[in-house]
């Protein structure tokens, strides 16, 4: 005979609480409680694609979704119970596992690690994204709860950006009842769902002036050069790392290709599409620099390198100005610029952060 059982599944709210909470385990039974089969069913999380229907395909591309899933299952000891590996033949933003004989009336801890292998390349060396061997971790052993909570990755160059699958974690706890041990198969199933640990971005430009530009790149200030792996936080806000005031520097990228923006257009050009790229995927960050004397709070700012023949060949940046009232770049969200080229060639700038707020940008920045 099989029967289903149910489980509870919390998402973390804060990575902090994790070592002070409690065993989590269920009542005393008169004898020790049996064993279940748990099958985790892993998703990515649908953030990123919850945006307008005219600004992003529903359908995420590769670098959205999962190469290589671990799934670690931790008891309230800190003991770690199962890992599974899995390195899936193609792509996927859903995969499922069994893990038989599962220890019952505890409150689990499940790990989920997605795409750790990423590569870059640094001054001719190839290094993972993730400087972790997260195969270290096996069934019986401690988990490593420290070396995990302050573990971070960045990007080192003000041209950096994540490239390839990108890095996802996420933390579960799993409330599992006890079961009486009299011979039965009983399975739980969980759904849980894992994050990416990146900012999206696109940038769509509209050209209502009567000149013609080529834009050749843009350029954002204030991002973040490293990231904590495991997500610090959740609803009720997150956490970045302290890193030199986290070394928040101005990201500059140069198209592949020139993307000219015709002259007195009303269709929008997507930048990056026209330029034969892939979104822009960059670290969450929390910067906040207050103006002396003011309550405003200032973050975040972006500007679109341009160039026109009759001035040469050299591009120029457009004025650079503040995005107001955008406090936050959380992982897993996306970030949608509008820019548009008004006749007098001053831009009105529009961003979009799905999906937690939409921001209209007042005044109008000029050229």
């Amino acid at each position: 005979m099989n029967k289903s059982i149910g489980c509870i599944v919390l998402l973390f709210a804060a990575l902090g609480l994790m070592a002070g909470c409690d065993r989590g385990e269920y009542g005393r039974m008169e004898e020790r409680p049996g064993s279940v089969t748990l099958k985790i069913g892993v998703d990515v999380s649908d953030i990123l694609s919850q945006t307008r229907a005219d600004e992003t395909s529903a359908a995420a591309n590769d670098a959205e979704k999962m190469h290589t899933l671990r799934i670690i299952v931790v008891r309230p000891d800190g003991r770690v119970e199962r890992v599974k590996y899995i390195r899936l033949d193609n792509p996927a933003t859903l995969q499922a596992w069994k893990f038989d004989a599962i220890v019952s009336g505890e409150t689990k801890r499940v790990y989920l690690i997605v795409n750790e292998n990423t590569e870059k390349t640094e001054d001719g060396i190839v290094k993972k994204v993730v400087p972790y061997d997260f195969s270290k971790i096996k069934a019986g052993t401690v988990f490593p709860l420290n070396e995990m909570y302050a573990l971070t990755f960045c990007v080192n160059s003000d041209t950096e950006r994540l490239v390839g699958p990108l890095p996802m974690s996420d933390v579960h706890r799993v409330d599992i009842a006890p079961v009486v041990p009299d011979g039965t198969e009983r399975e739980i199933e969980c759904h849980l769902t894992v994050r990416r640990a990146a900012v999206k971005f696109t940038c769509y430009v509209t050209n209502e002036s009567e000149k013609e530009f080529k834009a050749v790149g843009l350029e954002m200030e204030k991002m973040a050069r490293y990231s904590y792996y495991l997500p610090r936080g959740f609803n009720d806000g997150y956490t970045v790392p302290s890193v030199d005031n986290n070394d928040y520097y101005k990201f500059r990228h140069t198209f592949a290709k020139a993307v000219v923006l015709a002259p007195k257009s009303p269709a929008e050009v997507d930048l990056l599409k026209e330029a034969g790229e892939p979104p822009i995927y960059l670290l969450e960050g929390k910067y906040v620099d207050k103006t002396e004397g003011k309550d405003e709070t200032w973050n975040y700012k972006m500007a679109l390198l341009l160039q026109r023949d009759e001035f040469g060949e050299k591009p120029w940046s457009t004025t650079f100005e503040y995005f107001p009232d955008l406090p936050e770049l959380p992982r897993n969200t996306h970030v949608v610029v509008h820019a548009t080229i008004q006749r007098d060639l001053e831009i009105k700038w529009e961003v979009h952060v799905h999906p937690y707020i939409s921001v209209p940008l007042e005044p109008d920045f000029g050229l």
